[in-house]
């Protein structure tokens, strides 16, 4: 079985031509990432079933504590629907 590419969200907002930070503006309006704290931009259960989105476990170390976080991954399906919210959006505001 093949893996599905995955993009970071810096990887994802490069390919779409825009900032990681608009990016995650984006997604955050969109309802695919969670906007408040603690969980902030990681991803929301629908976007996760609908296959945009994916949750992974990390952590890093800070001193001789491992501290826990969530990475979000776009999948390829996901950029395909960012990139036509992104268009549409556009569309809407240029009229």
């Amino acid at each position: 079985m093949k893996k599905e590419k995955l993009f970071t969200i810096t990887q994802a907002a490069r390919t779409l031509e825009m900032g990681r930070n608009n990016l995650l503006k984006v997604l955050r309006n969109s309802d695919l990432l969670h906007s408040r704290e603690p969980m902030r931009n990681s991803p929301t259960k629908s976007a996760v079933q609908q296959g945009l989105l994916v949750a992974e476990n990390a952590e890093y170390s800070r001193g001789p504590v491992k501290v826990p976080y969530i990475n979000t991954k776009v999948t390829s399906k996901g950029m395909v629907w960012i990139r036509d919210l992104i268009e549409k959006n556009s569309i809407s505001q240029a009229s």
